[in-house]
């Protein structure tokens, strides 16, 4: 744990934050905290900061914490995925969420089995601890917003083409389509600077269909590659969010 996130059902009163369960046990346990000594803390979705051990044991921890003025920005990349097995998408979350994201839309393609639609893993409750954990690693605060699509004409000819326009006040997406047979690299196509926004779809292993390649152009979509091998869902998505970043400058 590379920072404590803190949330304001944390917050006892004022400066002063509790906490309960695997978090506080982390703290006594593997950090050995004990009073008087300061952790880095962040509170979701606003500033990081530090926090000063007041009590420290396995049952529940308190800190005073001093955040910074601003909270850090929003990453700005969405990544759309089409919705990979529970395994995968269990060890997707963190990563993605360390990297950093804005959103995060799980959609259905012709590829994508049926039961995915239904795991557990698509209800908050059950994800927002895995996105969670990736920040912690990071540490950052900002959390992915998750958005579902269980189907996908509805949604790649109705609410993508919005998606790569932007909502109120986020601007254009530079937005790219990640698929083993397109022509141009992503590491070959031009990136704006920060703040611009970005989009990467990936589909699932094997790629896209080509009615799905040309539903995504349409949309707004460049088709783009990682290279001729067919990688592992989770391996594209941080192998796409790695060459952004690095080329994003």
């Amino acid at each position: 744990m590379n920072l404590l996130l803190l949330t304001e059902a944390d917050r006892a009163s004022g400066d002063t934050f509790r906490v309960a369960g695997p978090r506080a046990r982390h703290v006594a346990e593997v950090l050995r905290a004990e009073a008087g000594r300061t952790l880095r803390v962040g509170l979701l979705d606003g500033p990081l900061g530090t926090g000063r051990v007041v009590r420290s044991d396995a049952d529940a921890c308190e800190f005073e914490c001093a955040f910074d003025p601003a909270p850090p920005p929003r990453p700005r990349v969405d990544l759309l995925v089409a919705v990979p097995r529970p395994a995968t998408l269990r060890r997707l979350l963190p990563d993605v969420a360390a990297m950093g994201v804005r959103r995060i839309v799980l959609f259905r393609t012709w590829r994508t089995a049926k039961p995915y639609l239904s795991q557990a893993l698509l209800r908050p409750e059950e994800h927002r601890p895995l996105l969670h954990e990736g920040l912690m690693q990071a540490r950052c605060t900002r959390e992915p917003e998750v958005v579902v699509e269980p189907l996908f004409k509805p949604f790649v000819e109705d609410r993508l083409p919005a998606l790569v326009a932007g909502r109120e006040g986020e601007g254009r997406a530079s937005a790219f389509a990640l698929h083993p047979g397109a022509a141009r690299p992503l590491a070959a196509c031009e990136f704006p600077p920060p703040p611009s926004r970005i989009l990467l779809a990936i589909g699932p292993e094997g790629g896209f269909l080509p009615y799905e390649v040309d539903a995504l152009t349409a949309a707004g979509l460049l088709p783009a590659s990682l290279g001729p091998r067919i990688l592992r869902v989770e391996t594209a998505c941080v192998a796409a969010l790695a060459v952004a970043a690095s080329r994003a400058t």
